[in-house]
């Protein structure tokens, strides 16, 4: 047996090569991203002339004034921009300007919506008890005060007479209308239910329509309201607000429509009468 030594087993270096790898990997990562972003951002830049271009199309289509599309250049963009979008301010065109015909214009018009609104106020504190019991009714919106008042209240059945209380009840409205600007215009309408009548006085529903109307309207001259400013429409049977088949139906449908209407700006075209 040989007492020599046995040979000592060398130790192995630790290979410290891979160690770094990771860097390499996420430096090729960042590469791509980068990459990535460079071309949304190509891809996002447009030609401004062609933007241009598309919005005066819009422009056109849409009958807006020129200059009311503006094209957001490259310059305004970012790659990255989280920040939320200003709310876009109108762009005024000349022809939006308010110029000392407009003022005017808006200035009038406001007038004209106060005068309505004392008006409205008037009758509305006079007819309440009415309105309350379901006789009178009133609807309104800037520029149209609407009266509808069922036929009981001016008429006896299949008449166009006006009764004594609906003369005194017609002149209290007529004295809050009176001052009212000539420009502002009446339409009175009456309507009936769809059961016939023919007699020797009226020979349709439209001719006790129309003859009703045409004794408010008389009235409402005789009271002071100019001519000009009214105009009496009889509609039948044919524009119900409530089913004919029952009586309560027929009630609401016999009715006379009083429309107060101010002037449109810019426009002198009469409204329809309101149901």
């Amino acid at each position: 047996m040989s007492d020599a030594p046995a040979p000592r087993r060398k130790k192995r270096k630790e290979s410290h090569g891979n160690h770094e790898r990771w860097v390499i990997s996420y430096a090729d990562f960042i590469t791509l991203l980068l990459a990535f972003f460079v071309v949304l951002y190509a891809s996002s830049v447009r030609d401004k002339h062609k933007m241009d271009e598309e919005a005066q199309s819009f422009l056109k289509a849409f009958h807006a004034p020129p200059g009311m599309i503006k094209a957001e250049s490259s310059a305004d963009r970012g790659v990255m921009n989280h920040q939320p979008s200003p709310v876009p301010k109108p762009v005024e065109s000349p022809a939006s300007a308010n110029t000392p015909v407009q003022k005017q214009m808006i200035h009038q018009l406001t007038q004209d919506m106060l005068q309505l609104q004392n008006a409205q106020n008037q009758l509305s504190k006079m007819l309440q008890p009415m309105i309350g019991a379901h006789q009178v009714g009133m609807q309104s919106d800037p520029l149209t005060l609407t009266i509808r008042l069922n036929d009981s209240v001016l008429f006896s059945s299949g008449q166009s007479t006006l009764t004594p209380s609906a003369q005194t009840l017609l002149k209290q409205i007529a004295a809050s209308l009176t001052s009212l600007p000539p420009k502002f215009k009446i339409f009175v309408g009456g309507y009936t239910d769809n059961q016939p009548i023919h007699d020797a006085q009226f020979s349709s529903n439209w001719a006790l329509s129309a003859a009703r109307a045409v004794s408010v309207v008389e009235l409402f001259q005789n009271a002071g309201i100019g001519g000009e400013q009214l105009a009496a429409q009889g509609y039948g049977e044919f524009d119900p607000i409530a089913s004919n088949d029952n009586a309560d139906g027929r009630e609401q449908n016999r009715r006379v429509v009083i429309v107060i209407h101010a002037p449109d700006p810019g426009s002198k075209a009469a409204p329809a009468a309101a149901k």
